[in-house]
């Protein structure tokens, strides 16, 4: 199996959520004061997604590239 691609989407899904993010934390200052507190928990959930998406990410890829170098070892 090839893991780059899956790795690639994980990083681009990454982004997306990441340039949302900060959309809407420029959105902040034009909240009313009761919204805040749920406001912060949205930021919070989506940076936790976030930083999922990036970890599961580097994860593949360096699954991949252990695979590439043990293939390069076999078939030397």
């Amino acid at each position: 199996m090839n893991y780059e691609p899956l790795s690639q989407m994980y990083f681009n899904e990454a982004n997306i959520l990441k340039s949302h993010i900060k959309f809407l934390k420029q959105q902040y200052p034009y909240l009313k004061s009761d919204e805040d507190l749920q406001f912060k928990d949205r930021i919070s959930t989506l940076y936790k997604m976030y930083l999922e998406l990036v970890h599961t990410g580097k994860y593949l890829k360096r699954k991949q590239e252990l695979i590439d170098r043990c293939r390069k070892k076999i078939y030397r």
